[in-house]
């Protein structure tokens, strides 16, 4: 009996830190998202209409991500290269449509695009689905 209650008590105690984390992993991710509310969201249809226009398109994940699978003509710029600054050999494009993404939408883009707007760069747009949105809705990617 004394067994059953200590196992009961362990439960409660592993249920109540699970409940915390998972409170504490939603209020960062909030936190998060919140911090690039002024970067423009574009679906997976929109950034395409984009592309097939012109626009200039930019991979913010690293190199071995971006050669498992990318955009066709899109610069793969990781982040790291944007954080230290805009490269010149995009310097060209600070007047057009610009359409970034990474993986998701969510991890490197909102980013990279917010990196990109306050340069000047004022028609670059975060792909909010990444180019995992971008395969599921069965949109052509490079290999």
């Amino acid at each position: 009996m004394v067994t059953s209650i200590k196992r009961f008590n362990l439960q409660r105690w592993q249920l109540m830190l699970l409940a915390i984390l998972a409170m504490v992993l939603l209020v960062s991710h909030n936190q998060q998202k919140h911090r690039f509310d002024s970067v423009k969201q574009v679906t997976v249809n929109e950034a395409k209409a984009m592309v097939d226009a012109g626009a200039l398109v930019i991979d913010v994940r690293s190199a071995e991500l971006y050669q498992g699978r990318h955009i066709r003509g899109a610069i793969n710029l990781p982040l790291a290269i944007l954080q230290s600054g805009i490269p010149s050999s995009i310097a060209s494009a600070i007047d057009q449509p610009v359409v970034v993404y990474c993986g998701d939408g969510v991890t490197t883009g909102p980013e990279g695009t917010q990196l990109l707007n306050k340069a000047g760069y004022k028609q670059a747009v975060n792909v909010e689905a990444g180019i995992a949105g971008w395969a599921d809705a069965g949109l052509p990617i490079q290999k």
